[in-house]
């Protein structure tokens, strides 16, 4: 057993695809994903108050290292726990913040949608959690203090504008 599932962290991502014409759902795939070591990072720094710049900890180190984005790539490398980015990404964009989160459950849903006329062209196949970093925009270049918090590989999807990607990903702690 590592140390990430001594954590009692657990993640699930839920990937839809949708006919835009029809709404009609086309595809649908749930699995639970790797938690990567970032994750871990980010919680030892909450429960530490342990600044991400050094010195005393500040309300932007915590709004750095919160779930932020989904990344959708095309790679197919397997998942490791040690990963920071994506194989080969392809397409970032920011979560909706969240949709749900049940402090019973420890749980946080966040949601991100490819519309149609994104990411076109591409065969999405991997995806990861992650965290703000120093920039609301998860497509701004320079961006620092990014953690991956999980990855996933999914089976392959060509995006057309004939279709949209749902991603949802549910994050959990476990007691």
């Amino acid at each position: 057993m590592d140390y990430i599932d001594q954590l009692g962290l657990r993640g699930i991502l839920r990937v839809r695809v949708y006919d835009v014409a029809t709404g009609k759902r086309l595809q649908h795939e749930e699995k639970r994903n790797l938690v990567c070591k970032g994750a871990k990072e980010a919680l030892v720094r909450l429960i530490a108050q342990a600044s991400i710049h050094g010195g005393s900890p500040t309300n932007v180190d915590f709004e750095e290292t919160k779930l932020w984005a989904i990344y959708a790539g095309t790679g197919t490398a397997l998942p490791d726990v040690e990963d920071t980015e994506l194989d080969t990404v392809a397409f970032k964009k920011e979560c909706v913040q969240p949709i749900a989160f049940s402090i019973l459950d420890g749980e946080a849903t966040l949601q991100m949608t490819i519309e149609s006329g994104e990411g076109n062209g591409n065969t999405f196949q991997e995806a990861g959690l992650f965290s703000r970093g120093d920039n609301d925009d998860p497509n701004a270049g320079g961006i620092t203090g990014v953690l991956m918090y999980a990855r996933q590989l999914h089976g392959a999807i060509a995006k057309t504008s004939g279709i949209s990607i749902e991603y949802t990903w549910r994050f959990q702690i476990l007691v």
